[in-house]
Protein backbone atom coordinates (compact mmCIF):
# COMPACT_ATOMS: atom_id res chain seq x y z
CA UNK A 1 0.00 0.00 0.00
CA UNK A 2 1.50 3.31 -0.81
CA UNK A 3 1.42 6.38 0.85
CA UNK A 4 -0.87 9.23 -0.34
CA UNK A 5 1.19 12.18 -1.91
CA UNK A 6 2.20 14.56 0.48
CA UNK A 7 0.43 17.51 -1.15
CA UNK A 8 -2.74 15.93 -0.74
CA UNK A 9 -4.25 17.41 2.62
CA UNK A 10 -6.02 15.17 5.04
CA UNK A 11 -9.19 15.90 5.96
CA UNK A 12 -10.76 17.04 9.28
CA UNK A 13 -9.47 19.11 12.51
CA UNK A 14 -5.31 20.51 12.05
CA UNK A 15 -2.91 18.10 14.19
CA UNK A 16 -3.40 20.34 17.96
CA UNK A 17 -0.99 18.05 19.95
CA UNK A 18 2.73 18.17 20.18
CA UNK A 19 4.59 15.65 18.23
CA UNK A 20 7.02 15.64 21.04
CA UNK A 21 5.60 14.70 23.67
CA UNK A 22 3.55 12.29 22.43
CA UNK A 23 6.58 10.41 20.81
CA UNK A 24 7.97 11.00 24.33
CA UNK A 25 4.82 8.72 25.42
CA UNK A 26 5.00 6.23 22.63
CA UNK A 27 9.10 5.68 23.26
CA UNK A 28 7.99 5.36 26.74
CA UNK A 29 5.54 2.46 26.41
CA UNK A 30 8.09 0.38 23.43
CA UNK A 31 10.42 0.89 26.31
CA UNK A 32 8.10 -1.05 28.80
CA UNK A 33 6.76 -3.54 26.73
CA UNK A 34 8.86 -3.64 23.76
CA UNK A 35 7.55 -3.43 19.90
CA UNK A 36 5.51 -6.60 19.71
CA UNK A 37 4.15 -6.15 23.36
CA UNK A 38 2.41 -3.04 22.65
CA UNK A 39 -0.24 -2.52 21.03
CA UNK A 40 -2.14 0.35 18.99
CA UNK A 41 -4.68 0.95 21.68
CA UNK A 42 -1.76 0.70 24.27
CA UNK A 43 -0.33 3.93 22.23
CA UNK A 44 -3.72 5.66 21.74
CA UNK A 45 -3.67 5.41 25.40
CA UNK A 46 -0.01 6.66 26.05
CA UNK A 47 -0.66 9.63 23.74
CA UNK A 48 -3.67 10.38 24.23
CA UNK A 49 -4.76 9.99 20.58
CA UNK A 50 -6.86 7.90 18.74
CA UNK A 51 -6.01 5.45 16.62
CA UNK A 52 -6.88 7.49 13.70
CA UNK A 53 -5.26 10.55 14.65
CA UNK A 54 -1.95 7.88 15.77
CA UNK A 55 -2.15 6.58 11.99
CA UNK A 56 -2.30 10.25 10.23
CA UNK A 57 0.41 11.36 12.45
CA UNK A 58 2.78 8.64 12.10
CA UNK A 59 1.66 5.36 10.20
CA UNK A 60 1.64 2.38 11.38
CA UNK A 61 2.72 0.54 14.82
CA UNK A 62 6.03 0.16 12.89
CA UNK A 63 6.53 2.92 11.71
CA UNK A 64 5.46 4.80 14.85
CA UNK A 65 8.46 3.08 16.52
CA UNK A 66 10.88 3.43 13.50
CA UNK A 67 10.34 7.10 14.77
CA UNK A 68 10.71 6.99 18.84
CA UNK A 69 14.19 5.70 17.45
CA UNK A 70 15.05 8.19 15.21
CA UNK A 71 14.03 11.05 18.15
CA UNK A 72 16.52 8.73 21.03
CA UNK A 73 19.79 9.27 18.18
CA UNK A 74 18.54 13.35 17.95
CA UNK A 75 18.08 13.29 22.12
CA UNK A 76 21.48 11.05 22.33
CA UNK A 77 23.24 13.56 19.82
CA UNK A 78 22.29 16.70 22.21
CA UNK A 79 23.67 14.46 25.03
CA UNK A 80 26.98 14.46 23.69
CA UNK A 81 26.76 17.58 22.53
CA UNK A 82 26.30 18.94 26.04
CA UNK A 83 28.40 16.45 27.31
CA UNK A 84 30.99 17.73 25.32
CA UNK A 85 30.47 21.19 25.93
CA UNK A 86 31.37 21.18 29.44
CA UNK A 87 35.24 19.70 28.64
CA UNK A 88 35.44 17.77 31.82
CA UNK A 89 38.30 16.13 33.16
CA UNK A 90 38.48 12.28 32.91
CA UNK A 91 37.39 11.12 36.32
CA UNK A 92 34.53 13.85 36.37
CA UNK A 93 33.33 12.84 32.41
CA UNK A 94 33.28 8.72 33.41
CA UNK A 95 31.70 9.31 36.33
CA UNK A 96 28.97 11.79 34.57
CA UNK A 97 28.33 9.68 32.02
CA UNK A 98 27.87 6.28 33.75
CA UNK A 99 25.43 7.87 36.54
CA UNK A 100 23.61 9.81 34.18
CA UNK A 101 22.71 6.56 31.94
CA UNK A 102 22.07 4.58 34.98
CA UNK A 103 19.52 7.29 36.43
CA UNK A 104 17.74 7.45 32.99
CA UNK A 105 18.21 3.65 33.14
CA UNK A 106 16.17 3.45 36.24
CA UNK A 107 13.39 4.94 35.06
CA UNK A 108 10.05 3.48 33.57
CA UNK A 109 6.19 3.34 33.62
CA UNK A 110 5.80 0.71 35.92
CA UNK A 111 9.45 -0.65 36.99
CA UNK A 112 12.97 -0.06 35.59
CA UNK A 113 12.94 0.01 32.03
CA UNK A 114 16.44 0.27 31.08
CA UNK A 115 16.92 1.57 27.50
CA UNK A 116 14.69 1.61 24.08
CA UNK A 117 17.25 0.39 21.46
CA UNK A 118 19.18 -1.96 24.02
CA UNK A 119 16.10 -3.35 25.30
CA UNK A 120 13.73 -3.34 22.31
CA UNK A 121 15.12 -2.96 19.08
CA UNK A 122 16.96 -6.06 20.00
CA UNK A 123 14.75 -8.60 19.42
CA UNK A 124 13.29 -6.64 16.26
CA UNK A 125 16.35 -6.11 14.57
CA UNK A 126 16.82 -9.87 13.42
CA UNK A 127 14.11 -9.72 11.40
CA UNK A 128 13.54 -6.04 10.51
CA UNK A 129 16.40 -4.34 8.01
CA UNK A 130 14.76 -1.00 8.85
CA UNK A 131 14.84 -1.49 12.21
CA UNK A 132 18.35 -3.09 12.63
CA UNK A 133 19.42 -0.07 10.83
CA UNK A 134 18.67 2.09 13.51
CA UNK A 135 19.80 0.10 16.05
CA UNK A 136 23.30 0.21 14.31
CA UNK A 137 22.98 3.62 13.53
CA UNK A 138 22.75 4.44 17.20
CA UNK A 139 25.42 2.00 18.33
CA UNK A 140 27.47 3.70 16.13
CA UNK A 141 26.46 7.21 17.11
CA UNK A 142 26.99 5.82 20.71
CA UNK A 143 30.73 4.34 19.74
CA UNK A 144 32.22 7.58 17.60
CA UNK A 145 30.99 9.94 19.98
CA UNK A 146 31.98 8.29 23.10
CA UNK A 147 35.85 7.72 21.66
CA UNK A 148 35.51 11.69 20.66
CA UNK A 149 34.60 12.48 24.13
CA UNK A 150 37.34 10.22 25.66
CA UNK A 151 40.25 11.78 23.14
CA UNK A 152 38.93 15.10 24.12
CA UNK A 153 39.73 14.05 27.74
CA UNK A 154 43.05 12.22 27.12
CA UNK A 155 41.77 8.97 27.61
CA UNK A 156 44.70 6.48 26.27
CA UNK A 157 43.15 4.24 23.37
CA UNK A 158 40.37 6.25 22.86
CA UNK A 159 38.21 4.02 20.18
CA UNK A 160 38.25 0.97 22.26
CA UNK A 161 38.39 2.56 25.57
CA UNK A 162 34.65 3.67 24.19
CA UNK A 163 33.35 0.43 22.96
CA UNK A 164 34.06 -0.89 26.32
CA UNK A 165 32.39 1.53 28.00
CA UNK A 166 29.57 1.39 25.56
CA UNK A 167 29.49 -2.29 25.98
CA UNK A 168 29.15 -2.29 30.03
CA UNK A 169 26.19 0.55 29.71
CA UNK A 170 24.08 -1.61 27.43
CA UNK A 171 24.74 -4.31 29.80
CA UNK A 172 23.63 -1.88 33.16
CA UNK A 173 20.48 -1.19 30.86
CA UNK A 174 19.79 -5.29 30.89
CA UNK A 175 20.61 -5.57 34.29
CA UNK A 176 18.45 -1.91 35.09
CA UNK A 177 15.63 -4.08 33.54
CA UNK A 178 16.41 -6.88 35.67
CA UNK A 179 16.12 -5.67 38.69
CA UNK A 180 19.52 -5.57 39.71
CA UNK A 181 19.65 -2.61 42.46
CA UNK A 182 21.21 0.80 41.60
CA UNK A 183 24.61 0.03 44.37
CA UNK A 184 25.17 -2.64 42.06
CA UNK A 185 25.24 -1.26 38.86
CA UNK A 186 27.37 1.70 40.26
CA UNK A 187 29.62 -0.67 41.66
CA UNK A 188 29.90 -2.47 38.28
CA UNK A 189 30.69 1.05 36.63
CA UNK A 190 33.12 2.15 38.93
CA UNK A 191 35.18 -1.15 38.44
CA UNK A 192 34.77 -0.93 34.55
CA UNK A 193 36.10 2.96 35.39
CA UNK A 194 39.12 1.65 37.27
CA UNK A 195 40.17 -0.68 34.17
CA UNK A 196 39.85 2.52 31.52
CA UNK A 197 43.74 3.79 31.23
Amino acid sequence: MSAAPSSQRSRGRPRSFDTEIALKAAAERFRTHGFAGTSLDDLAEATGLARPSLYAAFGDKRALYLATLSRLHQRLEGLFDGIAAARLPRDTLLRTIFARTIDGYLTGEVAPSGCLAVATATTEAAADPDIRAALLRIITLQDERMARLFAAAGIANPEPAARIVMSVLHSLGVRARAGVPRDELDRIAAECIAMIP
